[in-house]
């Protein structure tokens, strides 16, 4: 039988003459896009082969697989991670008296002008939290040269910003749906009790040291109110 070998597009064919005319046919080794391209009838993975001994033909099905990650996940040791903002919050709880209960209150300022942080949310809540004197741990070895305590073993347990106080807000909470006056507490769940009231930030107005924000969880807004005030509190760490 006569052979004609035909170079199309730098690819070797081989072709058998027809009453049709000419259908160029691919050799083992060469590029194809399907197996109508090969002599042998196989183009696997986009090269010619020889066919092997048993056919079989498989259907592959792909499965989309969706990972959801929990914004909000519970520690299931007093705190609650925020895995949208890398913050680390405390949960409330109903233990009174104690360093977590849901009803204690605390001033921003005590000593008055220039109103430092010198209140109770920082001279007692935080210092008890961060391993004060009557705290739950030492954040401090006795010789210094190493933590060995604070509420879930970090030693910087701190007051949110404001900006950081209002990513805890859920205006769809039960009981804070529907136009005000709501229920509240306008808060995830997931951070247990909470006071529908005052909490303290740890941002000073501008313009007005002797007063700081706070978040009112009765409607989920923010105002100012003066740091000599009792208010509630909610320590965090981490974040950026």
């Amino acid at each position: 039988m006569l052979f004609l070998l035909l170079a199309v597009g730098g690819a070797l064919l081989v072709a058998t003459p027809g009453a049709a005319g000419v259908s160029p046919c691919r050799f083992n080794g060469v590029r194809c896009k399907t197996n109508q391209d090969c002599c042998s009838g196989v183009c696997t993975p986009d090269v010619c082969v020889s066919p092997s001994t048993t056919m079989t033909t498989s259907t592959t099905t792909t499965t989309s697989t969706t990972t959801t990650t929990l914004r909000f996940v519970d520690n299931a040791d007093g705190t609650v991670t925020d895995n949208q903002t890398g913050l680390q919050w405390e949960k409330k709880d109903n233990t009174c008296p104690g360093i977590h209960c849901v009803n204690d209150k605390y001033t921003w300022n005590s000593s008055g002008s220039p109103y430092p942080a010198d209140g109770t949310a920082f001279t007692s809540f935080l210092n008890m939290l961060n391993g004060g004197a009557t705290g739950v741990g030492n954040c401090v070895s006795s010789d210094r040269s190493s933590q060995t305590g604070g509420f879930d073993n970090h030693c910087d347990w701190r007051l949110p910003t404001i900006a950081e106080l209002g990513t805890i807000v859920d205006l769809n909470a039960a009981g804070c749906d529907g136009e005000p006056p709501r229920n509240g507490p306008c808060i995830y769940p997931i951070f247990g009790p909470t006071a529908a009231d005052y909490y303290w930030s740890s941002t000073t107005l501008a313009g007005g040291p002797d007063r700081a924000w706070t978040v009112l969880f009765f409607y989920g807004a923010a105002g100012p109110d003066l740091k000599v005030i009792d208010h509630y509190v909610r320590a965090v760490r981490g974040g950026s």
